[in-house]
C-alpha cells in the first residue's frame, strides 16, 4: 500500500512550487512603489564618475551604458536617463550610435518591467522611446492605470502616446479619461 503513495509528497511539493511560482509572476507585474524604491550607493557611484568623465568620451558613454545595465527600479533608470542627457553627441556616426542605442534600448525594456506609472509617463515625455515598441509601451500604461482609474492618469497616458505619436491609443485614453470624469 505504501507504495501507492510513494510519488504524493512528489506531486504536493511539484504543486506547491507552480502555486508559488504564479504568485510570484504576479507580483513581478506590479512595480515597485515609487516611494519604496531607493537607488543604490552603486548607482550614486556610477552617477558621479559620468559626471566627472571626459565629456562625450567613450568612457563617459559607456558608465552610462553600465548604470542602465545595472538599474534595478524606476528611479534609478531616470536617474541613468539624466545622467545620459548631452553625453552622446547628435552629429555622431551610425556607427558611433550604437552605446546610445544600447542605453535607450535597455532603459526602456527595464522601465516597461520595472516602472511606475508615473515613471512610465514621465520617461516617455522627456527620453527617446524606440517606435517598434512604442505600442507596447503605451499597452503598458493602460495596464497601470486600470487599477488606479482616475482621469488624471489617463489624461497623461493621452499626452505620452502622442508624444511618442501613437494617436489611436491616445484617442482610447481619452475616451477612458472622460468615461472617469464623468463618472461611469
Amino acid at each position: 500500500m505504501w507504495k501507492r503513495f510513494r510519488g504524493v509528497p512528489v506531486v504536493i511539493l511539484a504543486a506547491w512550487n507552480l502555486a508559488s511560482c504564479n504568485v510570484a509572476t504576479k507580483k513581478a507585474a506590479e512595480p515597485i512603489p515609487d516611494a519604496e524604491q531607493v537607488v543604490s550607493e552603486a548607482m550614486k557611484e556610477l552617477y558621479m564618475a559620468a559626471s566627472v568623465a571626459a565629456p562625450h568620451s567613450p568612457a563617459q558613454q559607456e558608465i552610462i551604458l553600465k548604470m542602465a545595465q545595472e538599474a534595478s527600479n524606476g528611479k534609478e533608470l531616470l536617474l541613468a536617463m539624466r545622467a545620459a542627457v548631452g553625453v552622446f553627441p547628435t552629429e555622431a556616426r551610425p556607427a558611433e550610435r550604437q552605446t546610445e542605442n544600447q542605453v535607450q534600448s535597455i532603459a526602456t525594456a527595464k522601465m516597461m518591467k520595472l516602472g511606475t506609472l508615473d515613471q512610465l509617463v514621465q520617461y516617455a515625455t522627456q527620453y527617446s522611446v524606440d517606435a517598434t515598441v512604442g505600442r507596447a509601451y503605451v499597452r503598458r500604461m493602460f495596464q497601470l492605470a486600470q487599477k488606479r482609474s482616475e482621469a488624471r492618469d489617463w489624461y497623461r497616458i493621452k499626452a505620452a502616446a502622442f508624444h511618442l505619436q501613437l494617436g489611436d491609443l491616445g484617442q482610447q485614453a481619452q475616451s477612458r479619461a472622460e468615461e472617469l470624469r464623468q463618472g461611469r
